[in-house]
């Protein structure tokens, strides 16, 4: 992450002309006792067209558009994923200005205060823009109502200094700029425009807006004794609609509601905890409306899968099953996200019969049908990877997105996802032209949808930099891995599992390139951070180890490399048993180790080992002849 001092940079005056790659427009931070402001300023600004005349016109920013990008609201734009630092860092990132609503409340904001000084680190001083809600500026006490980091400037060490800062303010207190002006304002300061010329032409427009209303009126109240008719036939629908809707809050509601004041502390109950309930209450409340029921236990199975529980997932999935019609757009969801559950555990046939009940589950000519027949291709396609068909899975995800494009709707999230699924496909096949294509064609997607700043982003950087690395080329691999890891910690917690996995792939790289020391700097960091997250005895900490292995007998430690394996060993015989691929192929990575180090009759030893494995794994393997023939070569001294 970069230091306060080198980012500061970043908020300098720019010239006419100049990109912006900025995903959003302005970051909204303001306290929820001004929610009522922030819902007129959002609206007013995301709703607002610049005049005619000045689009296309030389700005800071480029030319000018017709309308502004998004306007980020800070707890209304983000999910209810409970990862809230990685989508606030990245929206602070990606934010071209921060509005700051200033009242008493805002200024005693802890969250506020902390989202300016952010903001700051991030993009420079020079962006942050005020609004005047309540309270005096510069006047201290209870009616401050500027924000401490708004009023100083930072330090060389990102931290507030002591040197006052004067914030470019707009003000809608009572006899002051009034709304309109003030939104003027603030969009002059946005857009790098002129305010005299931007409140001329707004007021023209206006005058004009109001003739074309007049004249509408009528026209207007025709429509609506159509709409009224039509309106009817639809109450019935709504009324069910309404009546889920209620349930569903009433269900969220009361789930919090059930935590004992008298015994649990409200700053340490877990989401998993609040989950269990939600799952619990799902099945027995409401017996007696089985579509509310299986909706909220799809809702309770997904949300333990993205967890990565999946025997919870499965859990609650089957039983929104047993509550949903034999056919249906719903029962076939629930089934495709099964197959999912099962394809995570590498359960091939449980995958396969799941996709096969979804594409049996709703009818062919049914409005929602397309849709499904492109979910039902992706998961065949990824079902092939499990059956190690890696053409067959190439071709049907390829399938998969041409339906997906065909869609109405934007579909950009489900071609960034196949996408990179087929990618990964032709790594396997070493098709990595194919797969760098794919790649690339995720990252602009991803990059272009969620922002350069994101995690699918940075996701595909590191895919890319697997198919490098796969194809032989460890310098392009190291320099995009380089990116997902920077784009992961900006926007990421500390100890986040998809670093982790990042820096594994950032040590094999480093061992590729002769640096072995940096190669077990990454590993052993990846080490201590599933050690962190999931306890020491995790799979994905002797992982990190097996791969450390290689580093340290490449660098001559071999007997560090044997400790290491061996370690791995004892974690895989208690997460795995005896009989596992990762296991055969642990064995095979000793035996390279020894064999290099002259001690060719141990080398010998558990490559034998290591191929018995994978006779038991898959007697049908097409590699064992070759692992068998690799052991023959070790020549043992008589």
């Amino acid at each position: 992450m970069a230091k306060a001092a080198d980012i500061a940079s970043s908020g300098e005056d720019r010239s006419p002309g100049a990109s912006d790659e900025s995903r959003y427009a302005a970051f909204i931070s303001y306290s929820h006792a001004d929610q009522a402001t922030v819902r007129w300023l959002h609206h007013a600004l995301e709703t607002y067209r610049l005049p005619r005349q000045l689009v296309g016109t030389d700005s800071p920013w480029g030319p000018v558009p017709r309308r502004l990008p998004p306007v980020f609201r800070d707890r209304d734009e983000l999910p209810a994923s409970g990862d809230l630092g990685e989508h606030l860092r990245a929206a602070l990132a990606d934010s071209r200005y921060q509005i700051v609503l200033c009242s008493p409340k805002a200024a005693k904001s802890h969250w506020v205060n902390e989202e300016i000084k952010t903001f700051k680190r991030l993009n420079g001083e020079s962006r942050t823009l005020a609004l005047i809600v309540s309270g005096e500026p510069y006047q201290g006490g209870d009616e401050e109502c500027f924000p401490e980091a708004l009023r100083y400037h930072l330090g060389p060490d990102g931290e507030l200094s002591d040197i006052p800062a004067e914030p470019i303010a707009a003000d809608i207190r009572p006899g002051k700029d009034g709304k309109r002006l003030a939104l003027l304002k603030l969009i002059a300061g946005i857009t790098g425009l002129r305010l005299d010329a931007l409140a001329r032409r707004d007021a023209a427009r206006r005058q004009r807006q109001m003739m074309w209303i007049t004249a509408a009126s009528m026209s207007i109240a025709l429509l609506t004794i159509g709409l009224a008719i039509y309106a009817e036939s639809q109450r019935r629908v709504a009324v069910q609609q309404q009546k889920l809707a209620e349930s569903s809050l009433d269900f969220l509601i009361g789930t919090f509601a059930i935590a004992n004041p008298a015994t649990e502390n409200p700053r340490t109950i877990t989401a998993l905890s609040i989950l269990s309930r939600a799952s619990k209450r799902a099945a027995v409340e409401f017996r007696d409306e089985p579509a509310i029921a299986s909706r909220l236990l799809r809702a309770t199975g997904e949300i333990y899968f993205n967890l990565g529980l999946p025997k919870e997932a499965e859990n609650d999935l089957r039983a929104a099953l047993v509550r949903t019609p034999d056919k249906g757009e719903e029962r076939a969801r629930i089934l495709l996200k099964l197959a999912t559950v099962n394809y995570k555990r590498g359960d091939l046939a449980a995958t396969r019969s799941a996709i096969a009940a979804a594409a049996s589950a709703y009818p062919a000519r049914a409005s929602y049908a397309s849709e499904l027949d492109a979910a039902v291709i992706e998961q065949r396609g990824m079902a092939e990877v499990l059956a190690g068909r890696y053409a067959e899975s190439a071709r049907l995800l390829g399938e998969a997105a041409a339906r997906y494009e065909a869609l109405d709707g934007d579909r950009r999230q489900d071609l960034g996802r196949v996408w990179m699924s087929q990618g990964q496909s032709f790594v396997r096949l070493g098709k990595y032209a194919d797969a760098e294509r794919l790649f690339a064609r995720a990252e602009a997607n991803n990059t272009a949808t969620y922002g350069r700043n994101h995690v699918l982003t940075a996701n595909a950087f590191q895919n890319q930099a697997l198919a490098d690395f796969e194809s032989g080329d460890p310098a392009r691999a190291s320099q995009r891995i380089a990116q997902a890891v920077a784009i992961y910690s900006k926007v990421l917690e500390g100890d986040h599992p998809l670093i982790g996995a990042a820096l594994i792939l950032q040590g094999r790289i480093r061992t590729a390139q002769g640096d072995y020391r940096g190669a077990l700097a990454a590993l052993d960091q990846a080490r201590a951070l599933y050690a962190r997250l999931y306890g020491a005895r995790n799979a994905a900490v002797g992982d990190a180890d097996f791969y450390a292995a290689e580093a340290e007998a490449k660098a001559g430690n071999v007997d560090g490399a044997l400790a290491r394996l061996a370690r791995t060993k004892s974690i895989y015989d208690e997460n795995y048993g005896p009989v596992d691929p990762d296991q055969a192929e642990l064995m095979m990575a000793r035996s390279r180790i020894l064999a290099a180090a002259g001690r060719k009759a141990e080398a010998r030893r558990d490559c034998d080992a290591g191929v018995a494995i994978q006779a038991k794994v898959d007697p049908k393997d097409a590699t064992l002849g070759k692992s068998r023939a690799a052991c023959a070569a070790i020549a043992v001294p008589s």
